[in-house]
């Protein structure tokens, strides 16, 4: 039993994976399947079962609830909204969209001036493959570059830009213009002379970290292909979808970087902190570069997912957040680095609020993984050799403090 200010596990709470693919799978598809707990409600940085347990939550509902799960000016503007009696209005025009999408581009880098509204981050990629193929057709360009064990979503032209050459075998469909690089985990071997003509590339499409280990570009690897972008008319693409919304400490995770300019950024996940929404944000030049472009979308915009996103923009770009964020920030970077010091962490990759404790055994992993969510605090399973960390950015350091008394607890306990 466990029970102190933020979680509480009462003896009866059995870590039953079984039982809970039972259940789920019932109805619905059986390679879906998270941690054995049924939700019942999730307020700032906890989440509650209908059992009367609390479990501070490291994982923001999966980088998500960026500004706290029920954050209450959200709540307030989606039944704000709900009480006037329009929820749904296709693509006409409506002054709370119109507010949304002004805010989001003001809030913006200011070389930023256009943006497609969809529903969630794979069809912002797949809106993003579609502009960047129709912007290379127009510029005699063709080869689009991403990298091995990134991950963009699930339709088809997300799919084709995810992972390796062949995840899309399953359509018989496939992109010879996508070229796959090794994704530079190794920073002795960082080689970018095996490109197709420079002339010919369309497009860097980069994941802002991969996501399974919060993996990060060397600095001086990424530096390098923005410079041959921007030197040979390429657009310069980030999937911002889990990195976005101050997740890394800046506005967008690209901006850790360096001062970039990228050309299409695709976001998500933290643009409502709740309700399904997301965007492709980019410039005249690529989303007005073919009229005959279809980036409508039936549900796209609608009124209640906007009222929520602008008021999730208005709790994120308030000085006071970000004065506070900026602290929980270097408390965590530190928590995260300090646990080096245990043999069985092998990398760890931390910057802002995300982190990806990298270990040397997946079995381990899984073990510390439950152990975990069995003493009050749920983190990611990657099922890899990696503990995902990524809270609600409302988290208090009291809370991470336990967070990392539990976890340092079960990585030391494990140590060979």
């Amino acid at each position: 039993m466990v029970k102190t200010k933020n979680r509480e596990i009462t003896d009866s709470f059995i870590f039953d994976i079984d039982s809970y693919k039972k259940e789920k799978h019932k109805y619905e598809p059986s390679n879906i399947c998270e941690m054995p707990i049924k939700w019942d409600r999730a307020e700032n940085f906890n989440v509650y079962d209908d059992k009367g347990n609390k479990w501070i939550d490291t994982t923001s509902g999966i980088f998500v609830a960026n500004a706290g799960h029920s954050n209450p000016k959200i709540k307030e503007a989606i039944k704000n909204q709900l009480d006037k009696n329009l929820m749904f209005a296709y693509q006409y025009n409506t002054n709370l969209r119109y507010k949304f999408v002004q805010k989001l581009l003001e809030t913006s880098p200011p070389h930023f001036n256009k943006a497609v509204l969809l529903n969630s981050g794979s069809e912002a990629t797949d809106a993003a493959y579609r502009l960047i193929k129709l912007w290379a057709k127009k510029n005699n360009k063709k080869y689009i570059i991403t990298f091995t064990g990134s991950y963009h979503g699930r339709v088809l032209g997300s799919d084709l830009l995810c992972g390796k050459k062949d995840s899309t075998d399953w359509s018989n469909v496939s992109d010879d213009d996508i070229i796959f690089l090794e994704f530079p985990y190794d920073e002795q071997d960082l080689n970018l002379d095996d490109l197709p003509p420079l002339n010919e590339i369309a497009a860097f499409f980069l994941e802002t970290y991969q996501g399974w280990g919060a993996c990060f570009y060397p600095q001086n690897y990424i530096d390098k292909m923005y410079q041959i972008s921007r030197e040979n008319n390429i657009l310069f693409c980030f999937d911002e979808v889990q990195a976005g919304f101050y997740r890394m400490g800046t506005l967008y995770g690209y901006q850790t970087y360096g001062d970039y300019k990228p050309d299409l950024i695709t976001v998500g996940k933290g643009l409502t902190s709740s309700l399904p929404l997301s965007a492709v944000i980019s410039t005249v030049d690529v989303i007005d570069c073919d009229s005959s472009a279809n980036l409508s979308s039936t549900h796209a915009g609608n009124t209640l997912c906007c009222a929520a996103g602008l008021a999730n923009l208005e709790f994120l770009t308030s000085e006071s957040f970000k004065n506070e964020l900026q602290e929980k920030c270097k408390y965590f970077e530190d928590k995260c680095n300090s646990l080096l010091k245990y043999d069985i962490v092998k990398k760890v990759n931390v910057r802002g609020l995300i982190a990806g404790i990298i270990l040397d055994d997946v079995e381990i992993t899984s073990k510390i993984v439950e152990s975990c969510i069995m003493n009050g605090i749920l983190v990611m399973s990657t099922k890899r050799e990696s503990i995902k960390l990524g809270p609600p950015l409302t988290i208090t350091i009291e809370a991470l403090e336990e967070v990392f008394d539990v976890l340092e607890t079960y990585i030391r306990s494990n140590t060979k």
